[in-house]
């Protein structure tokens, strides 16, 4: 269906943003507009478009119109930027394409400030959040039940973008429906006052939002204000520097008590029909045939070789190879790095051919591959396209699981009761057919495993190890830094580099320290 949508000037950082699109699964365009010009507000349109720009990368879907300029469309979606920030990073993902010189470091941490994913994250966001302040501004004053609804939505997509800005860059360009309209340069925020902004916003739309479980699937929920306040909770001793263990607790108990299910069967989490999942609270949603994209759902399900049969084990013939697993990751389920008799269903691993060990980073066969993410469904039909290329799996943006493990890690930070941890994360060990862990087994290095376990390769696992104060120092795994044996890195490392453009073009903008 096609739809004509206004535009309007934002000078957001480089760029003079404007929303245009052919469709609802569209995405955005990025073209100087005439604010006087005559244009009409399609507001189910926009509200669509802000939803699918957590997914596509283009208003013509893939190799179609990039909405950030001269980039590589596929590169540039959230999520697979997201991956290969906090996955390459950590002591989960390492990735083989030498050739790709913004991705390849990342590897070893190496974040500078002229790196393209460092700079396409950046612009992506605002991107994001330039979108959504306009659905605001052209909405304001409107009360009725379905606008009030969509409002509270698209402010809570704009305080998850900035939710990623504070988690990764700190203090940041700050832009909303009241400011950035006309010539306007964006004045800086700190880390400390973003993080209460978010807050703020969260609270002040849980209200307003829909009772958990009963919006349309894919659009938020109470419980996704919840998930995304107790993530926010459990980080903020990093953001602020003051610590709200017990708030992250109580909103994560909201969340597990607010009538989601755990998925019985793990793997089936990460199939072509797990939109059916009891566990999903949120979405970012794909299909392979009408949301169709070279990152997020394709890009996690394609770390594939074509000697692992991949049409009849995961439904596809796209195998890009690149990411595979490093050897601290096997070791979470299996020391020795023997999986044939590890008790544990999340361990979804190819081991034929492989070594466990990573001589060569650049060496694709050395490492084992993950299996986790299948374009296939519970009862064993391949997803819809019919040239098995693009997967109908939708990428677990909030899932169940999370806040049963924030609310045993805040538990036990807070003091709480220990037996309530501990049955939080026995309920997923019983899940994955692991034995259950005792009181006496409750630490938090166990915790920060049990995540890895857990969520590997779900674009978390960078902000577990700051969190943890094992990012930089204190733990070493293959490869960290650049040495096979895995060497510290610098603190200043847990934030990323503002990208020299932006410096260049906001004189409000600082440097984060260390580069």
């Amino acid at each position: 269906m096609n739809k004509k949508i206004t535009t309007y000037l934002i000078p957001v950082l480089l760029l003079v943003l404007s929303i245009n699109t052919t469709s609802c699964v569209g995405d955005l365009d990025v073209t100087p507009i005439d604010p006087n010009m005559d244009i009409t507000f399609d507001q189910d349109a926009n509200f669509a478009k802000i939803y699918s720009g957590l997914a596509l990368t283009g208003n013509q879907g893939p190799a179609g119109q990039p909405d950030i300029a001269d980039t590589d469309e596929g590169a540039s979606g959230l999520m697979r930027m997201m991956f290969n920030i906090n996955e390459l990073s950590s002591d989960e993902a390492i990735c083989a394409w030498t050739g790709d010189t913004d991705v390849f470091p990342l590897n070893y941490a190496r974040f500078t400030p002229s790196n393209g994913v460092v700079l396409n994250m950046f612009n992506r966001l605002y991107i994001q959040i330039a979108q959504c302040n306009n659905f605001l501004i052209q909405t304001e004053g409107m009360e009725d039940e379905k606008t009030v609804l969509q409002r509270a939505e698209v402010r809570f997509i704009r305080a998850l973008d900035y939710y990623y800005l504070v988690d990764l860059f700190g203090n940041v360009p700050f832009v909303d429906e009241v400011t950035g309209i006309g010539a306007y340069v964006p004045e800086r925020i700190t880390r400390s006052e973003l993080f209460s902004y978010i807050e703020q916003e969260l609270l002040e739309i849980e209200p307003v939002m829909a009772a958990p479980r009963s919006n349309l699937y894919g659009r938020a929920d109470k419980a996704a204000v919840w998930m995304l306040l107790s993530r926010l909770y459990l980080n903020a001793e990093v953001y602020t520097g003051n610590a709200r263990w017990a708030d992250a607790a109580t909103y994560a108990k909201r969340v597990m008590d607010a009538g989601y299910t755990l998925e019985p069967n793990y793997e089936d989490m990460f199939k072509a029909d797990n939109h059916t999942s009891p566990e999903m609270i949120m979405p970012i949603c794909f299909d392979g045939v009408y949301a169709r994209a070279w990152s997020g759902a394709f890009f996690v399900s394609s770390f594939l070789n074509g000697d692992m049969n991949i049409e009849q084990n995961f439904g596809t013939v796209e195998a890009w190879g690149g990411n595979r697993a490093r050897v601290a990751l096997i070791q979470k389920f299996a020391y020795d790095g023997n999986l044939n008799n590890v008790a544990d269903d999340r361990a979804m691993f190819w081991t034929t051919d492989r070594t466990l060990e990573i001589t060569l980073p650049s060496e694709f066969t050395e490492g084992y591959s993950v299996t986790k993410f299948k374009n296939i469904t519970k009862n064993g039909d391949v997803g819809s396209d019919p040239n098995l290329q693009f997967p109908d799996m939708d990428f677990p943006l909030f899932r169940l699981a999370e806040a049963n493990l924030t609310f045993a890690e805040a538990t036990l930070r807070a003091g709480g009761n220990r037996a309530e941890a501990v049955s939080a994360i026995n309920a997923l060990r019983n899940r994955a057919n692991a034995s259950p862990i005792t009181e006496a087994d409750l630490t938090l290095d166990f915790i920060l495993d049990e995540k890895a376990r857990e969520f590997y390769f779900e674009a978390q696992r960078r902000v577990d190890l700051i969190r943890h104060n094992k990012f930089t120092s204190n733990y070493t795994w293959d490869w960290k830094g650049g040495l096979p044996q895995g060497t510290s890195i610098s603190n200043h490392l847990s934030l990323l580099p503002i990208p020299t453009s932006q410096l260049s073009a906001n004189s409000n903008l600082q440097q984060n320290p260390g580069y």
